[in-house]
């Protein structure tokens, strides 16, 4: 600890935290500590609305992506005991993904963000919506199909879920046991986070935990789950108490070795020369001149900012069990008050604000600027967020995390070109304006995305236009409205105030589309559906191997004899990972070219209709499995 003054009013500190002090409302929880040493912990609000339980630093709460520096150091450790490196390329660990996208990439690119590789969180919460249940196997395999990237590795800089789920899947294998067990072994335990663990779903029962609480598309508060399995990419529930605890550990490690946290701590570089300001699971950078490291996360009804301000000793911990608190801007205010040597207020010059979409239809990169209150602001990879204006009249977003610099002309508050960088990397966007809108009735129709295993259904009714995603899990609808060229704005109808939605940009020709959001750039559609459940078999598929498989809860036998191969599953009751409709079925394989075989239901009421199709994989090792609906099962060869 350096000698920068710090004092802790805990007045000042209660009155920050005003409007959360309840006794109606879930609220957050706040810790502090100077030099390793609490000097305060409080909690404001309710844990639960529902059972007027009132929150305290002591219940266990989600901290969303706060995880992922300890799913970094959990591999770090690994490294350090020669059984991994974070020069490894990705696919020694994750041999499933696709050598035209992942060649080349490596652990440490996965970790720091700049592998280019599309978030498979987002493109399943885009093209699914929320809500449905989605293993990490699931994940593993949206994420290996991918037939393109967002970027080339070390050229750009995207925050990635998906990157981190395949981190935590590569050292369970490594460790040869779940993540559950690997952080509370090596990390939980060792430091006495008694009350900290990995909560991969919400719909178990967890003692001493918080009820989270989303906001609906009407302001009230709502129970909404996202559904999807997390463990090192946003999975742990933690208190106050425990991660001011970790905290003071970071300050003297005794996980982990110096070469360890120095590699945590150094934010990456691009090729370019360009600080990403994040390293393993960690940002690093500054604020008002104090160096910093910090990592928030977000969760569907809360949320989490752990920063350390190091020169001052001190470190603030903020959970949250409700949606729409900004937990950065709050800790910020507590560096404010409590760190006497701050540089200057970070400045916020008046000037024009600008409004307006802008676009450049060489590389798809949009950028929405709006005004609310007087204040300017910026739509940036799906999230609405404060601009600052500095003295040369440049535009900065007001969120460290989130690099972006907008220059116009000034005085100007419809430029018709300015210029945007991002990390960076600057690019000359246009501005759009709607014109006429498009004719789109000989567009109507379906399209498919067959590395997400997605179709779209374009619909046209007069003066509204709708795309529907039906995806492996479930159905997402858009409404679209045109923004002028070539570019379509899509608004989720159900599910907007999740933050799904993008734009659509369309062929001139008409036979395709691509769909871009905030973590994934255009994603090819092509008109035509999924493989035609309806074809005429042909010769020529390669066939999976006569034998047992197994996905999940769920296996499979195929059976080759007499000219007809066959298919039958078993599930456990109620497995999540599928229907008790297939759990007794037996399906005809049919042939329809290349790998793909069209599964016929054989006896019973439904006798010869299709009802999937399975794609054979691996030399006939592995297959997916995908129903009428779309849902997409990988199935392993367990023996012959």
């Amino acid at each position: 600890m350096s000698d920068t003054p710090v004092t802790v009013d805990a007045a000042t500190i209660d009155a920050i935290f005003a409007a959360y002090d309840t006794s109606h409302s879930p609220g957050v929880a706040v810790g502090i500590a100077v030099g390793g040493k609490p000097v305060y912990r409080k909690a404001f609000g309710l844990a639960s609305v529902e059972l007027n339980q009132t929150l305290s630093p002591g219940i266990r709460m989600r901290i969303g992506s706060t995880s992922k520096h300890f799913a970094a150091l959990a591999y770090m450790l690994l490294v350090e005991e020669g059984r991994a490196s974070l020069e490894d390329p990705v696919r020694k660990h994750i041999p499933e993904l696709s050598p035209a996208v992942a060649d080349g990439v490596t652990m440490r690119q996965l970790m720091s963000h700049t592998s280019g590789l599309r978030c498979s969180l987002d493109l399943s919460m885009q093209l699914n919506g929320m809500g449905h249940y989605m293993s990490h196997a699931d994940t593993l395999d949206l994420f290996a199909n991918q037939d393109a990237v967002n970027f080339a590795p070390e050229t750009s800089w995207s925050y990635n879920n998906g990157g981190y789920t395949a981190l935590s899947i590569a050292i369970e294998r490594i460790e040869g046991r779940p993540m559950e067990a690997v952080l509370q072994d090596r990390i939980f335990t060792p430091l006495g986070m008694n009350d900290t663990l990995v909560r991969r779903v919400d719909t178990d029962f967890v003692p001493n935990s918080a009820t989270l609480h989303m906001l609906g598309a009407n302001g009230a508060f709502t129970k909404e789950y996202m559904g999807m399995e997390v463990t090192g990419e946003g999975g742990m529930a933690s208190t106050v108490d425990d991660m001011l605890r970790w905290m003071a550990h970071m300050d003297r490690p005794v996980l982990g070795s110096a070469e360890t946290w120095a590699a945590m701590k150094s934010p990456y570089i691009l090729k370019s020369g360009y600080s990403t300001r994040y390293a393993l699971g960690l940002s690093v950078g500054e604020y008002r001149g104090q160096a910093t490291i910090e990592h928030g996360g977000t969760v569907m009804g809360g949320g989490c900012q752990m920063i350390k301000v190091l020169d001052a000793g001190l470190d603030i911990i903020l959970i949250t069990n409700r949606a729409g608190v900004d937990t950065m801007s709050l800790a910020d205010r507590i560096i404010d008050a409590c760190v006497a040597d701050l540089g200057p207020p970070l400045e916020d010059v008046a000037g024009t604000n600008i409004t307006g979409l802008y676009y450049d239809p060489e590389t798809g990169s949009t950028l929405q600027l709006l005004e609310h209150g007087g204040r300017q602001l910026i739509g940036l990879g799906g999230a609405t967020l404060p601009a600052r204006r500095d003295a040369e009249g440049k535009l900065h977003s007001a969120y460290r995390i989130f690099d972006a610099v907008v220059e116009a002309p000034p005085g100007d508050p419809a430029p018709k070109q300015l210029t945007y960088s991002q990390w960076g990397k600057p690019e000359v966007l246009t501005r759009l304006e709607p014109g006429a809108r498009p004719d789109m009735a000989a567009r109507a129709g379906v399209y498919a995305s067959a590395s997400t295993g997605t179709s779209g259904v374009l619909a046209v009714d007069g003066d509204q236009t709708t795309l529907t995603f039906t995806g492996r899990w479930n159905t997402v609808r858009y409404s679209l409205t045109y923004m002028g060229a070539s570019l379509w704005r899509a608004t989720s109808i159900n599910m907007a105030h999740f933050g799904l939605g993008g734009f659509v940009e369309f062929d001139t020709d008409g036979d395709g589309f691509a769909f871009s959001a905030g973590r994934t750039r255009r994603l090819r559609f092509e008109r035509g559906g999924l493989t035609n459940l309806d074809a005429t078999p042909s010769d020529g598929a390669a066939a999976p191997r006569s034998g047992a498989y197994v996905a999940g809860k769920t296996s499979a036998v195929v059976e080759t004899g007499a000219g007809a191969t066959t298919l039958a599953f078993t599930a456990e009751r109620r497995a999540f990972d599928f229907g008790n409709g297939w759990r007794r079925m037996k399906l005809r394989l049919e042939p329809l070219g290349d790998r793909m075989w069209k599964a016929v239901v054989q006896g019973g009421q439904r006798d010869g209709r299709a009802e999937g199709y399975v794609e054979v994989e691996d030399g006939g090792r592995s297959f997916a499995f995908v129903p009428r609906s779309g849902r997409r099962l990988r199935f392993q060869w367990s023996q012959a």
